[in-house]
C-alpha cells in the first residue's frame, strides 16, 4: 500500500514472495509545479513477479505522476532494482544509475551465471568442477533456475548519475553518496537537511547484505565495512529508506549486527584453512563455513549457494588482503590456504 511517510515522500512495499527477496520498495517524490518527479530503485521484471509491473503503473496513476516527467535513480543494478526499467523507458521516464555498476553491462552476479560460458568458468574457479558429474549437473540446473525470467533485465536505456551529483523533486535536495560494497556502484540518496537516506541495500533489517563479487572486486568487503561505518556515524540520524522493508532510524544495532556476521564468517573461514590438510575450493571453504557439508541439498540451498560463493570469496580476499590467507589458482581453480605465521 501506498503511504506519505513524510511530507511529499511516498512509499509502497510490494510483497513479491519471489525466493530471496520477500519485499521490495518503490519510494516516490513527486515534483511540484510541473517540475519532474522522482522513482527511487525499479523492482523485479514481471517475468518472475508480475505485481512489480502492476503496482508501479498504479502507484503512478494514484500519484498522477506524468511518466515522461519522472526521473528514476537506481542506487544499485541488482536485478531487483533494475527489473521495471525498461518499462520505465517505454513510458518516456529516464532512468539514472551510477555507470561503476554497468561496466560489464549487467551487474556481476548475474553477469557470470546467465552466460554459459562465463558460468562455466565461474564454476571452475569456485571449485564446483572438483566434485562428482551429478552434484555438477544440479549446481547447473539451480544456475538456470536462478537466472530464469531475469535474461532481459538490464536490456534498458539509463543515464550516468555518478557520486557527488546534486539534484532536486519536490521539498527535497538530495545528494548522491557512495556506499559501495553490496555492489561497487552502489549509492544512497541523502537529504542532509530533512535528514532521511534512501540507502538501497546497505542496510537490511534481519538480514547480511551479499558483498559481490567473484574476484573482480576484491575490496568488496573492505568496501561494505566503510560504507556501514558511514552509515553508523554519518547518516545515523537519518531516516533510512532501504530497498527493502519498513523506513527505519537508528541503524546502530543493525550495522553492528552485519560487521560482527561478516567477522565471524572470516573468522570461522581461517579456522578452517587452519585445521584443514592442503588447499581448499571456494566451494570447499563455504560448505564447512555455511553447515552445507556433507548434506543432501534441496533445491532452494542450491540456489542459496550461489549467493553463499561470492560471500565466502569476499571473505576470503579480506583476509588475504590481511595476509591471513594465500590464493593460488591452478588450472582456473581458486585454492585457499591459511598463512601460517613463523614458527607455528
Amino acid at each position: 500500500m501506498l503511504k506519505e511517510i513524510l511530507p511529499g515522500l511516498f512509499v509502497d512495499q510490494v510483497d513479491t514472495g519471489f525466493f530471496g527477496v520477500q519485499t521490495l520498495n518503490y519510494s516516490f517524490i513527486p515534483g511540484k509545479n510541473g517540475s519532474r518527479s522522482l522513482l527511487v530503485d525499479a523492482g523485479l521484471p514481471e517475468t518472475v513477479d508480475p505485481e512489480s509491473r502492476t503496482i508501479l503503473l498504479k502507484d503512478l496513476r494514484e500519484l498522477n505522476l506524468d511518466p515522461e516527467k519522472l526521473d528514476c535513480i537506481i542506487t544499485h543494478t541488482h536485478r531487483d532494482h533494475v527489473g521495471q526499467a525498461h518499462l520505465l523507458n517505454e513510458l518516456g521516464a529516464d532512468v539514472y544509475l551510477n555507470p561503476a555498476d554497468m561496466a560489464v553491462s549487467e551487474e556481476q552476479i548475474n553477469h557470470e551465471i546467465l552466460h554459459p560460458q562465463l558460468r562455466k568458468k565461474l564454476f571452475r574457479y569456485i571449485g564446483l568442477e572438483l566434485s562428482s558429474d551429478e552434484t555438477y549437473r544440479e549446481f547447473w540446473k539451480a544456475a538456470d533456475a536462478f537466472t530464469a525470467g531475469f535474461e532481459d533485465c538490464w536490456k534498458f536505456r539509463w543515464k550516468p548519475l555518478p557520486p557527488g551529483t546534486e539534484v532536486s523533486y519536490g521539498d527535497y535536495h538530495l545528494k548522491t553518496v557512495p556506499l559501495p560494497g553490496h555492489t561497487v556502484g552502489h549509492m544512497g540518496l541523502w537529504e542532509e537537511k530533512k535528514k532521511v537516506l534512501f540507502s538501497g541495500d546497505v542496510l537490511v533489517h534481519g538480514v547480511t547484505p551479499i558483498v559481490s563479487d567473484s574476484g573482480n572486486y576484491p575490496n568488496a568487503l573492505d568496501d561494505y565495512l566503510d560504507s556501514l561505518r558511514a552509515v553508523k556515524h554519518k547518516y545515523a540520524d537519518c531516516l533510512f529508506i532501504p530497498g527493502h522493508g519498513k523506513p527505519f532510524r537508528h541503524p546502530e544495532e543493525e550495522v553492528d549486527c552485519a560487521v560482527q556476521n561478516y567477522l565471524d564468517k572470516c573468522s570461522i573461514m581461517y579456522d578452517i584453512l587452519r585445521h584443514t590438510e592442503g588447499p581448499l575450493s571456494i566451494r570447499g571453504v563455504a560448505m564447512r563455513a555455511y553447515g552445507r557439508y556433507g548434506k543432501h541439498l534441496t533445491d532452494e540451498q542450491r540456489s542459496s549457494c550461489i549467493l553463499i560463493w561470492f560471500k565466502t570469496s569476499a571473505c576470503l580476499q579480506y583476509m588475504q588482503e590481511r595476509d591471513l590467507v594465500k590464493e593460488t589458482v591452478e588450472d582456473g581453480v581458486s585454492l585457499w590456504t591459511a598463512v601460517r605465521a613463523s614458527g607455528t
